[in-house]
């Protein structure tokens, strides 16, 4: 019922389009919804690490697929946000972020050592430990850096603006993806919204969307593969009734 007002309320109080009224509707409100209500089942089940990768990963290409055919159905890729920039800005935009997003993790590892909090189980249990696990991860990662920013940043963004304006939007695609994230607890849920606003920030600022897809891709490698364990926080799952977000 959310989705669906948001969607009207979109499609008859803007001038917003019927197409991406519902794709809107769809990644501000239903993707996230969905997102948590899946939490119980993942915290009370023995995850199975490849059939989950390879679930996200068909779930991440469809994502795009869907987000690319709306958003590029009038002027083409430029609409979101695959506008091609020379390599040397593109690298360097492209490590600035993965910098600065990996900076911001450990600073969240810090405050959650600090605070004491513990770590999500279901974020732990996720983590690959065998060679073919982590090839598959490196494709997640890849599915991850492109469909998350194509669907939130690179369309979602340039959508919204005309209606929230800059601030908002970066502000409203930032708590959503944030959400989407809430396996990874409280804590987690915050430090996706931060990587949300810089990445946000990398591809307004740059013009192009391709640092940020090159960014998110590689700070899930590097998070995820080569120091994922240096991130963790102590033990125990935080539990699912702490995460804050509203009831759909």
């Amino acid at each position: 019922m959310l989705a669906l007002s948001i969607q009207l309320s979109l499609y008859f109080f803007t001038e917003t389009r019927l197409a991406d009224s519902i794709m809107l509707a769809l990644l501000l409100v239903g993707i996230p919804v969905l997102a948590i209500a899946q939490l119980p089942l993942m915290e009370q089940a023995l995850i199975e690490r490849l059939p989950a990768y390879w679930s996200s990963i068909g779930t991440l290409c469809a994502l795009a697929l869907v987000t690319c055919l709306v958003g590029m159905r009038n002027e083409g890729p430029v609409a979101v946000g695959l506008q091609w920039i020379s390599l040397g800005n593109l690298v360097t935009w492209g490590i600035a972020l993965t910098i600065v997003g990996l900076a911001v993790s450990f600073a969240f590892r810090w405050v959650g050592t600090a605070l004491k909090l513990k770590e999500s189980r279901v974020l732990r249990a996720l983590l690959p430990e065998t060679a073919q696990e982590r090839g598959v991860f490196t494709l997640l990662s890849v599915s991850a850096g492109f469909g998350e920013e194509v669907a939130y940043r690179g369309y979602a963004i340039p959508v919204l603006i005309p209606i929230t304006g800059v601030v908002g939007a970066v502000f409203i695609t930032s708590i959503v993806f944030g959400g989407m994230h809430a396996y990874q607890g409280t804590l987690g849920i915050i430090r996706t919204m931060t990587m949300g606003v810089i990445l946000a920030g990398g591809f307004l600022v740059s013009g192009s969307l391709l640092p940020s897809i090159l960014a998110h891709t590689l700070i899930d490698i590097i998070a995820g593969i080569a120091i994922g364990q240096h991130l963790m926080l102590p033990e125990e799952s935080i539990s699912v009734e702490d995460v804050p977000w509203p009831n759909p």
